[in-house]
């Protein structure tokens, strides 16, 4: 957790920083850490099903420059860092109204999530910060998703859940990527090759 969670550590020997990364995506807002000063003072933004519903790419694309341009500005209490990566837009699809997560996702539809997903991220990434989308993929539950075996066609697979993931990579041009912690079918997805080299890279170009 204190490794790698919300920064990535410097790296003295080819002179890399260490940068400051918060979670998302209504802002810079790290829920996680409620007791840390860092992340208090920010703005909060609205939440994704109410950016979908508004079905403007335009307007989506200006929030997204609004977040990038307010982490220009040196986190809020912090040691006078920007933000440097976002943990956002989350482009998993609302499959239950259930969905402990489905605040951070756009839509039941995955062209409308890729859509909006890509433009949140083109203006963010205009600003020079890097959009960690997530979480990549098949994350449909809040509880108990560690672990949890998800069972469909690569159909399915393709058509509904990765859809999005391939929009915002191809028409977003995101820089980073978040993987889930479930697992497809009983492949855990964050060392899942088929899943992070073959579709990802060598299908998409990420």
């Amino acid at each position: 957790y204190n490794t790698a969670a919300f920064k990535t550590n410097k790296i003295d020997n080819i002179n890399k920083p260490q940068t400051l990364e918060s979670d998302g995506p209504v802002g810079w807002c790290n829920f996680i850490s409620l007791t840390d000063p860092t992340w208090k003072g920010n703005n909060v933004y609205t939440s994704q099903v109410v950016m979908s519903a508004t079905w403007n790419v335009d307007l989506i694309e200006e929030m997204g420059k609004c977040v990038g341009e307010e982490g220009l500005w040196v986190a809020v209490n912090s040691d006078g860092r920007p933000y440097s990566g976002w943990y956002a837009p989350g482009v998993n699809i609302h499959r239950s109204q259930f969905g402990g997560r489905n605040f951070e996702y756009f839509s039941e539809d995955s062209y409308l999530t890729g859509t909006m997903g890509a433009a949140e991220i083109k203006g963010c990434q205009s600003k020079g910060v890097y959009c960690y989308v997530k979480h990549f993929a098949v994350n449909e539950q809040e509880t108990h998703r560690m672990g949890a075996c998800n069972w469909l066609t690569e159909q399915a697979l393709r058509e509904l859940y990765l859809k999005p993931f391939e929009i915002v990579v191809k028409q977003g041009k995101t820089r980073a990527m978040m993987s889930s912690f479930t697992r497809i079918g009983t492949r855990w997805t964050g060392g899942d090759y088929r899943l992070l080299t073959e579709i990802l890279r060598d299908e998409w170009g990420f």
